[in-house]
């Protein structure tokens, strides 16, 4: 049986956390929150008022993607909320994990 694997996207504050929660509790997916995967230098930045570029952005994306590609999270259904707001960013995602989909 194939697993859905879902990133739940949008701007800052839109509720993206709440929404993978309420998937967790509701079909006992695994949950993980996409800034949780930022590396130390991103964060740095982002804590510093620095907007991310996208060479930035590789490493943190490729995170995520591996994410739904490994370990448990490839055995059952994982949700991650995850901004993934530009086409590119989503795709980046998908090379490394395979078929997802994105609820915005």
């Amino acid at each position: 049986m194939t697993q859905t694997h879902l990133v739940v996207m949008g701007v800052a504050g839109c509720g993206k956390s709440t929404v993978a929660k309420a998937l967790q509790e509701r079909l006992g997916w695994i949950v993980a929150e996409g800034d949780d995967y930022h590396p130390a230098s991103n964060i740095a930045k982002m804590s510093s008022g620095i907007p991310l570029s996208d060479e930035d952005r590789w490493p943190w994306l490729d995170r995520i993607g591996d994410r739904f590609a490994t370990g448990d999270a490839s055995a059952q259904g994982c949700v991650v909320a995850c901004s993934a707001l530009r086409r590119v960013y989503r795709d980046r995602i998908r090379e490394r994990a395979g078929t997802m989909c994105f609820l915005f």
